[in-house]
């Protein structure tokens, strides 16, 4: 259990900035900062659970899946929060595209890198 303390907590810090008030921040090109910390947010979130995952157990390619998919319903359950509870947040697809991505990201990152 203690494997998965990592993810759980960067889980929990999420949660955090998913909460407090938001910053608009400014657009670049096409892709904001924000959807960038959107991705970069989780794929890690993606390569903690891999990681606590593989020291458990060999991984299969099914319950790799399942960590994107977990991520990214995570991900999508945040967003439904946002826009049912909190004024001052909003719910936006493309938090939600930019979520799945960096998901899938963190996957690619951790079968290349350290399976």
């Amino acid at each position: 259990m203690t494997n998965y303390i990592p993810a759980l907590i960067w889980a929990v810090v999420i949660l955090a900035l998913s909460v407090s008030s938001g910053i608009q921040l400014p657009e670049i090109y096409t892709v904001s900062p924000d959807k960038l910390g959107h991705g970069f947010a989780y794929a890690v979130l993606t390569w903690l659970i891999l990681r606590a995952l593989r020291k458990n157990e060999p991984l299969l390619e099914r319950t790799m899946l399942l960590a994107i998919a977990g991520s990214s319903i995570y991900g999508v359950m945040l967003e439904i929060v946002q826009f049912c509870f909190l004024p001052n947040r909003f719910f936006e697809f493309w938090d939600i595209i930019a979520n799945i991505i960096g998901a899938i990201a963190g996957y690619y990152f951790f079968k290349y890198f350290f399976n």
